[in-house]
């Protein structure tokens, strides 16, 4: 891509910054501001070396790499509901700052995405999924729910 040196540099700059404030809650939140800017993709090569040497650490190795023919899905939801998810201030942003606060580097999107579907599976029923199925036709009632 044609900005990708940029991403790095702002990368390196952002680690000095955080390094010298020694302050945990700035490190994570300079480190994430990394993985906002895209520099995401530089992670994935790392997950694809810890595998072939054996050498897998899970504070900072990705759980699985991005291989699409196995792992990507679409989720279609309402933007709304995408922004609680994993807007700025979003559920999966906060999950982020936590777990680098707690000391896991090279947090992906896609092991957040499956996180939270395997919290989801592991904490509704069929009837809580029936019953936001019928609120939102319900809502739509009203008008319609996305903007043309």
């Amino acid at each position: 891509m044609p900005f990708d040196d940029l991403a790095d540099e702002n990368n390196d700059e952002n680690n000095d910054e955080t390094e010298e404030t020694g302050d945990p809650g700035n490190e994570a939140l300079g480190e994430l501001a990394g993985t906002l800017s895209g520099s995401d993709s530089g992670d994935d090569s790392t997950g694809a070396d810890s595998e072939s040497d054996n050498s897998y650490n899970p504070e900072t190795d990705p759980a699985f790499p991005t291989a699409k023919s196995q792992t990507q899905h679409s989720v279609y939801c309402l933007p709304k509901t995408w922004e609680t998810l994993d807007g700025p201030s979003g559920l999966l942003f906060e999950a982020e700052i936590a777990l680098r606060r707690n000391g896991y580097g090279a947090v992906q999107k896609r092991e957040l995405h499956n996180a939270f579907l395997q919290a989801a599976v592991n904490e509704l029923s069929v009837e809580d999924i029936t019953d936001r199925f019928i609120a939102t036709r319900d809502e739509r009632v009203d008008g319609p729910l996305l903007d043309d």
